[in-house]
Protein backbone atom coordinates (compact mmCIF):
# COMPACT_ATOMS: atom_id res chain seq x y z
CA UNK A 1 0.00 0.00 0.00
CA UNK A 2 2.84 2.24 -0.49
CA UNK A 3 4.21 2.77 2.94
CA UNK A 4 7.59 1.66 4.73
CA UNK A 5 6.76 -0.32 8.03
CA UNK A 6 8.49 -2.69 10.14
CA UNK A 7 6.91 -5.09 12.05
CA UNK A 8 3.25 -4.38 10.94
CA UNK A 9 0.34 -6.90 9.90
CA UNK A 10 -1.14 -5.99 6.39
CA UNK A 11 -4.64 -6.36 5.27
CA UNK A 12 -7.13 -5.40 2.55
CA UNK A 13 -11.06 -5.00 3.18
CA UNK A 14 -12.12 -7.27 0.01
CA UNK A 15 -10.14 -10.05 2.00
CA UNK A 16 -11.87 -9.77 5.18
CA UNK A 17 -13.44 -13.25 7.04
CA UNK A 18 -16.08 -11.13 9.64
CA UNK A 19 -17.26 -12.60 12.63
CA UNK A 20 -20.85 -13.15 12.52
CA UNK A 21 -21.49 -11.02 14.76
CA UNK A 22 -22.49 -6.91 14.87
CA UNK A 23 -20.32 -7.18 18.04
CA UNK A 24 -16.61 -7.80 18.28
CA UNK A 25 -14.59 -8.59 21.30
CA UNK A 26 -10.67 -9.27 21.61
CA UNK A 27 -8.40 -9.72 24.57
CA UNK A 28 -5.22 -10.59 25.06
CA UNK A 29 -6.48 -13.75 27.26
CA UNK A 30 -8.57 -14.43 24.53
CA UNK A 31 -8.34 -17.39 21.93
CA UNK A 32 -8.54 -16.78 18.32
CA UNK A 33 -10.61 -20.16 18.28
CA UNK A 34 -12.90 -18.65 20.34
CA UNK A 35 -16.56 -16.76 18.63
CA UNK A 36 -15.87 -13.18 19.59
CA UNK A 37 -19.27 -12.55 20.04
CA UNK A 38 -18.99 -11.28 23.57
CA UNK A 39 -16.04 -11.21 26.59
CA UNK A 40 -15.99 -14.49 27.87
CA UNK A 41 -15.50 -15.48 24.05
CA UNK A 42 -13.20 -12.77 22.96
CA UNK A 43 -10.41 -13.40 20.38
CA UNK A 44 -6.88 -13.22 21.38
CA UNK A 45 -5.42 -11.45 18.64
CA UNK A 46 -5.77 -7.93 18.05
CA UNK A 47 -4.45 -7.98 14.28
CA UNK A 48 -6.67 -10.86 13.43
CA UNK A 49 -9.36 -9.39 14.70
CA UNK A 50 -9.26 -5.77 13.01
CA UNK A 51 -8.43 -7.28 9.61
CA UNK A 52 -11.62 -8.96 9.81
CA UNK A 53 -14.34 -6.40 10.18
CA UNK A 54 -16.41 -5.47 7.93
CA UNK A 55 -19.61 -2.13 7.56
CA UNK A 56 -21.28 -1.61 10.80
CA UNK A 57 -19.33 -4.04 13.11
CA UNK A 58 -18.11 -2.72 16.40
CA UNK A 59 -15.11 -4.01 17.56
CA UNK A 60 -14.45 -3.74 21.65
CA UNK A 61 -10.92 -4.11 22.58
CA UNK A 62 -10.93 -4.88 26.54
CA UNK A 63 -7.61 -3.58 28.80
CA UNK A 64 -4.36 -5.45 28.01
CA UNK A 65 -1.38 -4.37 26.36
CA UNK A 66 -1.41 -5.60 22.69
CA UNK A 67 2.14 -5.64 20.83
CA UNK A 68 0.51 -4.71 17.22
CA UNK A 69 1.39 -2.48 14.23
CA UNK A 70 -2.02 -3.07 11.58
CA UNK A 71 -2.01 -1.42 7.99
CA UNK A 72 -5.96 -1.25 7.40
CA UNK A 73 -6.37 -0.88 3.11
CA UNK A 74 -9.73 0.09 1.55
CA UNK A 75 -11.88 -0.69 4.91
CA UNK A 76 -16.04 0.57 5.28
CA UNK A 77 -18.14 2.03 3.26
CA UNK A 78 -19.89 5.60 3.58
CA UNK A 79 -23.23 3.69 4.84
CA UNK A 80 -22.06 1.67 7.85
CA UNK A 81 -19.45 2.99 10.06
CA UNK A 82 -16.61 0.52 11.47
CA UNK A 83 -16.35 1.42 15.27
CA UNK A 84 -12.81 0.53 16.43
CA UNK A 85 -13.09 1.26 20.33
CA UNK A 86 -11.29 0.38 23.79
CA UNK A 87 -13.16 -0.78 26.98
CA UNK A 88 -11.82 0.58 29.95
CA UNK A 89 -11.67 -1.03 33.56
CA UNK A 90 -11.93 1.69 35.86
CA UNK A 91 -8.45 3.74 35.06
CA UNK A 92 -7.05 1.14 32.79
CA UNK A 93 -7.67 1.15 28.78
CA UNK A 94 -6.51 -1.10 26.46
CA UNK A 95 -2.68 -0.16 25.03
CA UNK A 96 -1.24 -1.18 21.45
CA UNK A 97 2.47 -0.93 21.92
CA UNK A 98 4.84 -0.19 19.96
CA UNK A 99 8.24 -1.23 21.80
CA UNK A 100 10.18 1.29 19.88
CA UNK A 101 10.45 -1.33 16.90
CA UNK A 102 7.03 -1.33 15.39
CA UNK A 103 6.35 1.71 12.76
CA UNK A 104 2.46 2.65 13.81
CA UNK A 105 -0.61 1.49 16.05
CA UNK A 106 -3.00 1.46 13.29
CA UNK A 107 -2.77 3.22 9.28
CA UNK A 108 -6.20 3.18 7.72
CA UNK A 109 -5.24 3.93 4.17
CA UNK A 110 -7.78 4.47 1.65
CA UNK A 111 -10.65 3.83 3.33
CA UNK A 112 -13.88 5.11 5.03
CA UNK A 113 -16.32 5.90 7.64
CA UNK A 114 -14.48 4.48 10.66
CA UNK A 115 -14.70 5.33 14.36
CA UNK A 116 -11.37 4.99 16.29
CA UNK A 117 -11.81 5.80 20.52
CA UNK A 118 -10.66 4.98 23.72
CA UNK A 119 -7.21 3.32 22.94
CA UNK A 120 -3.83 3.72 24.16
CA UNK A 121 -0.56 4.56 21.67
CA UNK A 122 2.35 4.37 22.69
CA UNK A 123 6.10 3.64 21.75
CA UNK A 124 5.69 3.90 17.63
CA UNK A 125 8.68 4.69 15.85
CA UNK A 126 6.99 6.79 13.35
CA UNK A 127 3.31 7.96 14.79
CA UNK A 128 0.52 6.26 16.93
CA UNK A 129 -1.96 6.50 14.14
CA UNK A 130 -1.59 7.12 10.82
CA UNK A 131 -4.65 8.02 8.13
CA UNK A 132 -3.72 8.44 4.21
CA UNK A 133 -6.16 9.10 1.49
CA UNK A 134 -8.90 8.17 3.77
CA UNK A 135 -12.50 10.23 4.49
CA UNK A 136 -15.16 10.38 7.39
CA UNK A 137 -12.73 9.18 9.68
CA UNK A 138 -13.11 9.89 13.33
CA UNK A 139 -10.10 9.74 16.09
CA UNK A 140 -12.04 10.74 19.75
CA UNK A 141 -10.70 9.94 23.51
CA UNK A 142 -7.44 8.43 22.67
CA UNK A 143 -3.59 8.51 24.15
CA UNK A 144 -0.58 9.27 21.91
CA UNK A 145 1.98 8.29 23.89
CA UNK A 146 5.81 8.57 23.44
CA UNK A 147 5.63 7.78 19.48
CA UNK A 148 7.55 9.28 16.66
CA UNK A 149 11.02 8.93 18.21
CA UNK A 150 12.76 7.49 15.55
CA UNK A 151 10.80 7.13 12.38
CA UNK A 152 11.88 5.21 9.33
CA UNK A 153 9.88 7.07 6.97
CA UNK A 154 12.38 8.69 4.41
CA UNK A 155 9.62 11.08 3.85
CA UNK A 156 9.74 12.34 7.18
CA UNK A 157 12.72 13.68 7.22
CA UNK A 158 13.04 11.97 10.83
CA UNK A 159 10.14 13.83 12.31
CA UNK A 160 8.10 11.48 14.45
CA UNK A 161 3.99 12.42 14.81
CA UNK A 162 1.29 11.21 17.93
CA UNK A 163 -1.31 11.22 14.77
CA UNK A 164 -0.93 11.94 11.09
CA UNK A 165 -2.92 12.68 8.90
CA UNK A 166 -2.23 12.76 5.01
CA UNK A 167 -4.38 13.39 2.12
CA UNK A 168 -7.55 12.97 3.72
CA UNK A 169 -11.28 14.56 4.18
CA UNK A 170 -14.30 15.03 6.58
CA UNK A 171 -12.26 14.20 9.38
CA UNK A 172 -13.19 14.60 13.07
CA UNK A 173 -10.34 14.58 15.84
CA UNK A 174 -11.00 15.66 19.17
CA UNK A 175 -10.46 14.68 22.97
CA UNK A 176 -7.24 13.48 22.38
CA UNK A 177 -3.93 13.91 24.28
CA UNK A 178 -0.49 13.75 22.82
CA UNK A 179 2.06 13.30 25.48
CA UNK A 180 6.05 12.87 24.69
CA UNK A 181 5.86 12.81 20.67
CA UNK A 182 8.30 13.79 18.30
CA UNK A 183 11.61 12.78 17.52
CA UNK A 184 14.51 11.64 20.03
CA UNK A 185 17.45 13.46 21.89
CA UNK A 186 19.85 12.76 18.78
CA UNK A 187 17.45 14.04 15.92
CA UNK A 188 16.37 17.11 17.27
CA UNK A 189 20.31 17.98 17.98
CA UNK A 190 20.04 17.81 14.02
CA UNK A 191 17.17 20.59 13.41
CA UNK A 192 14.25 17.94 13.47
CA UNK A 193 11.47 18.21 15.28
CA UNK A 194 7.77 16.64 15.14
CA UNK A 195 4.28 17.14 16.03
CA UNK A 196 1.26 16.12 18.22
CA UNK A 197 -0.82 16.28 15.59
CA UNK A 198 0.30 16.56 12.04
CA UNK A 199 -1.79 17.28 9.04
CA UNK A 200 -1.12 17.48 5.12
CA UNK A 201 -3.62 18.15 2.64
CA UNK A 202 -6.61 17.73 5.00
CA UNK A 203 -10.00 18.95 3.81
CA UNK A 204 -13.23 20.10 5.21
CA UNK A 205 -11.98 18.49 8.82
CA UNK A 206 -12.21 19.69 12.60
CA UNK A 207 -9.47 19.53 15.66
CA UNK A 208 -11.16 20.16 18.84
CA UNK A 209 -10.61 19.63 22.50
CA UNK A 210 -7.51 17.95 22.08
CA UNK A 211 -4.63 18.48 24.51
CA UNK A 212 -0.57 18.29 23.62
CA UNK A 213 2.08 18.71 25.82
CA UNK A 214 5.96 17.75 25.77
CA UNK A 215 6.69 17.55 22.35
CA UNK A 216 9.94 17.73 20.51
CA UNK A 217 8.34 19.81 18.17
CA UNK A 218 4.67 21.37 17.17
CA UNK A 219 1.09 21.04 18.58
CA UNK A 220 -0.76 21.06 15.72
CA UNK A 221 0.27 21.94 12.17
CA UNK A 222 -2.41 22.27 9.03
CA UNK A 223 -0.27 22.30 5.92
CA UNK A 224 -1.71 22.56 2.41
CA UNK A 225 -5.24 22.00 3.77
CA UNK A 226 -8.39 23.80 3.47
CA UNK A 227 -12.19 24.25 5.22
CA UNK A 228 -10.74 22.94 8.93
CA UNK A 229 -11.87 24.24 12.49
CA UNK A 230 -8.71 24.03 15.09
CA UNK A 231 -10.74 25.05 18.35
CA UNK A 232 -10.60 24.71 21.84
CA UNK A 233 -7.27 22.68 22.07
CA UNK A 234 -4.66 23.53 24.75
CA UNK A 235 -1.22 23.52 23.91
CA UNK A 236 0.28 23.84 27.14
CA UNK A 237 1.67 22.43 30.09
CA UNK A 238 -0.53 21.38 33.29
CA UNK A 239 0.20 23.15 36.25
CA UNK A 240 3.71 24.05 36.49
CA UNK A 241 6.15 21.05 35.29
CA UNK A 242 7.95 22.67 33.26
CA UNK A 243 9.20 19.52 31.44
CA UNK A 244 5.85 19.13 29.53
CA UNK A 245 6.15 22.16 27.52
CA UNK A 246 6.14 21.85 23.76
CA UNK A 247 9.73 22.41 22.53
CA UNK A 248 9.20 24.63 19.30
CA UNK A 249 12.79 25.30 18.79
CA UNK A 250 15.11 23.31 16.29
CA UNK A 251 18.45 23.79 18.29
CA UNK A 252 17.93 27.65 17.34
CA UNK A 253 15.61 28.00 14.55
CA UNK A 254 12.20 28.85 15.58
CA UNK A 255 10.33 27.63 12.59
CA UNK A 256 7.76 25.22 14.48
CA UNK A 257 4.63 26.32 16.40
CA UNK A 258 2.20 25.65 19.17
CA UNK A 259 -0.47 25.43 16.34
CA UNK A 260 1.45 26.07 12.92
CA UNK A 261 -0.74 26.83 9.77
CA UNK A 262 0.73 27.32 6.29
CA UNK A 263 -0.17 27.09 2.78
CA UNK A 264 -3.80 26.35 3.53
CA UNK A 265 -7.35 27.99 3.11
CA UNK A 266 -10.13 28.98 5.04
CA UNK A 267 -8.53 28.22 8.23
CA UNK A 268 -10.12 28.88 11.84
CA UNK A 269 -8.23 29.03 14.76
CA UNK A 270 -10.69 29.82 17.97
CA UNK A 271 -10.75 29.52 21.31
CA UNK A 272 -7.47 28.00 21.65
CA UNK A 273 -5.11 27.72 25.03
CA UNK A 274 -1.25 28.09 23.93
CA UNK A 275 0.83 28.91 26.78
CA UNK A 276 3.92 28.45 28.11
CA UNK A 277 5.69 26.65 25.14
CA UNK A 278 9.71 26.98 24.07
CA UNK A 279 8.89 28.69 20.56
CA UNK A 280 5.81 30.92 18.74
CA UNK A 281 2.42 29.74 20.62
CA UNK A 282 1.12 30.49 16.95
CA UNK A 283 3.17 29.83 13.46
CA UNK A 284 1.65 31.49 10.51
CA UNK A 285 2.73 31.38 7.67
CA UNK A 286 3.53 31.39 3.46
CA UNK A 287 6.56 29.04 3.27
CA UNK A 288 6.11 28.37 -0.36
CA UNK A 289 4.83 31.93 -1.30
CA UNK A 290 1.58 30.64 -2.67
CA UNK A 291 -0.77 34.20 -1.64
CA UNK A 292 -3.51 34.75 -2.36
CA UNK A 293 -4.13 31.32 -4.28
CA UNK A 294 -3.31 30.18 -0.28
CA UNK A 295 -2.16 30.69 2.32
CA UNK A 296 -5.43 32.62 3.10
CA UNK A 297 -8.33 33.19 5.02
CA UNK A 298 -6.59 32.56 8.44
CA UNK A 299 -9.29 33.81 11.19
CA UNK A 300 -7.36 33.68 14.84
CA UNK A 301 -10.31 34.50 17.29
CA UNK A 302 -10.53 34.60 20.88
CA UNK A 303 -7.38 32.43 21.31
CA UNK A 304 -5.26 32.68 24.28
CA UNK A 305 -0.99 32.67 23.70
CA UNK A 306 0.63 33.89 26.78
CA UNK A 307 3.99 33.05 28.64
CA UNK A 308 5.40 31.11 25.19
CA UNK A 309 8.86 32.71 24.00
CA UNK A 310 6.72 34.10 21.42
CA UNK A 311 3.23 34.89 20.93
CA UNK A 312 2.24 35.26 17.31
CA UNK A 313 5.01 34.04 14.21
CA UNK A 314 4.32 35.64 10.98
CA UNK A 315 6.09 35.01 7.96
CA UNK A 316 6.54 35.32 4.03
CA UNK A 317 3.83 37.03 3.08
CA UNK A 318 5.57 40.12 1.90
CA UNK A 319 4.45 43.02 4.17
CA UNK A 320 3.89 43.33 7.74
CA UNK A 321 1.11 43.17 9.16
CA UNK A 322 0.25 40.48 6.70
CA UNK A 323 -2.90 41.54 4.22
CA UNK A 324 -6.07 40.82 6.43
CA UNK A 325 -7.49 38.48 3.86
CA UNK A 326 -4.74 36.21 4.22
CA UNK A 327 -5.09 36.60 8.63
CA UNK A 328 -7.46 38.29 9.95
CA UNK A 329 -7.31 38.27 13.96
CA UNK A 330 -10.08 39.12 16.69
CA UNK A 331 -10.48 39.43 20.25
CA UNK A 332 -7.64 37.42 20.90
CA UNK A 333 -5.38 37.60 24.66
CA UNK A 334 -1.81 37.61 23.53
CA UNK A 335 0.48 38.98 26.52
CA UNK A 336 3.03 38.51 28.59
CA UNK A 337 5.21 36.66 25.74
CA UNK A 338 8.85 36.43 26.99
CA UNK A 339 10.31 37.65 23.93
CA UNK A 340 7.72 39.28 21.85
CA UNK A 341 4.40 38.89 21.57
CA UNK A 342 3.73 39.74 17.96
CA UNK A 343 6.99 38.43 15.38
CA UNK A 344 6.61 39.60 11.57
CA UNK A 345 9.26 38.95 9.02
CA UNK A 346 8.01 40.06 5.40
CA UNK A 347 10.53 37.69 3.90
CA UNK A 348 12.47 34.83 5.91
CA UNK A 349 14.54 33.16 2.41
CA UNK A 350 14.99 36.17 0.33
CA UNK A 351 12.37 38.98 -1.27
CA UNK A 352 9.83 36.77 -3.10
CA UNK A 353 11.61 33.21 -2.61
CA UNK A 354 9.70 30.05 -1.05
CA UNK A 355 11.49 27.97 1.90
CA UNK A 356 13.10 24.89 1.46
Amino acid sequence: MGILFNNSTECLGEYTRPVQSSEVYVSPTGSDENSGHSPEESLGTFAYAICNLEPGQTFNVLPGIYNDSVILGAFGNPDQPITIQGFSKGAQLPILEGASNRTMGIAIVESTNIVIQNLIFQNYTDEGLQILESSNITIRDIRFINNGRNSIDPNAGGEGFGINVDGSNNILIERNLALGNGPNQERWNKFVLGMGINTYEMTDSIIRGNVVQNTIGGGILIENGKNILVENNRIARPGCRAREINELDANGDYWDGGIWVDGSVNITLRSNIIRDNHGPGLNLSDEDVQYPNASTGYLVENNTLTGNLFGVYVWNFGTCPAPEEAIKFLDNRIEDNLEQNLWCESWVCGEGQPCE
